[in-house]
């Protein structure tokens, strides 16, 4: 209520903030949570702020634990900086190439309570099932044809087709796009591969602070999980949700391309 009139600035109501707050922690809950806005156009609005722009706590573990392990705090304001610049940025841009849809004129403010113990937990299991039925099948389907894939050798069979992109253009040693890859099924999980992929848990040996940048940056606005995205397909529906992730794709690889020619030919 409080910073309602501040997002009618970017084309939203103050109710947008609770899923992006949610979102911090997972962004499947988040997508679950753009139910409490009435609008479908600030709903898809949102949704596209938070798939693209707004950390859960699996990028955040990646920016901290590669970026700002071995570069510093520095390098993790700088991502979070360009993040939040992304929210306002992404906004702006929706609001005025969505069409717009009249909505509520005014947030009723609830009457504060103490919460009874058995409401706290129906709801509570209720969102915890929902998740489970939504991120399970997908986590494991997921889990085993990466598994095969990584087994039979046909990930590693696209690291040196892939090298003119990671190398050339990223400026990423070549083997990280298998981190990427698995970073589709789980975020963190590519932090975690990195040190399988180079064989040593002191990475500073094999990459710079600079390609750690890239790829954190890379990492904090690539596509949402799968879970993610079988949350917005729920949602929001097959069209939607892959033009979603489609753009985030593009977005992700854009901007560490640009960071990459910034930090090797200007910084």
């Amino acid at each position: 209520v409080l910073l309602d009139s501040l997002m009618h600035k970017i084309g939203l109501h103050g109710q947008a903030l609770i899923p992006m707050l949610v979102s911090m922690g997972c962004n499947v809950p988040g997508i679950l949570a753009t139910r409490v806005i009435e609008s479908r156009r600030e709903k898809l609005i949102v949704a596209t702020i938070i798939i693209m722009a707004v950390p859960c706590t699996a990028q955040m573990a990646i920016i901290v634990g590669t970026v700002g392990n071995f570069g510093g705090v520095i390098y993790v304001a700088a991502i979070l900086l360009i993040l939040l610049a992304l929210v306002v940025l992404l906004a702006l841009l929706m609001h005025k190439a969505i069409k717009f849809e009249p909505g509520s004129l005014m947030i009723e403010i609830p009457d504060l309570a103490i919460p009874r113990p058995d409401n706290v937990f129906r709801k509570t299991y209720m969102r915890v099932k929902e998740f489970f039925l939504i991120a399970f099948p997908i986590l494991l389907v997921g889990s085993l044809g990466l598994e095969i894939l990584s087994a039979y050798g046909i990930l590693e069979a696209i690291v040196e087709p892939m090298a003119f992109f990671t190398e050339g253009f990223l400026g990423l040693p070549a083997i990280i796009i298998i981190a990427l890859i698995f970073g589709i099924l789980r975020k963190e999980m590519s932090f975690q591969l990195l040190i399988v992929l180079f064989g040593t848990a002191d990475l500073a040996s094999v990459m710079t602070v600079n390609q750690f940048f890239v790829f954190a940056l890379i990492m904090a606005t690539f596509m949402p999980c799968l879970s993610t995205l079988a949350a917005m397909i729920r949602e929001y529906g097959v069209k939607d949700s892959l033009k979603v992730t489609i753009a985030s794709i593009a977005l992700a690889f854009s901007l560490g391309g640009l960071a990459n020619f910034l930090l090797t030919h200007v910084l």
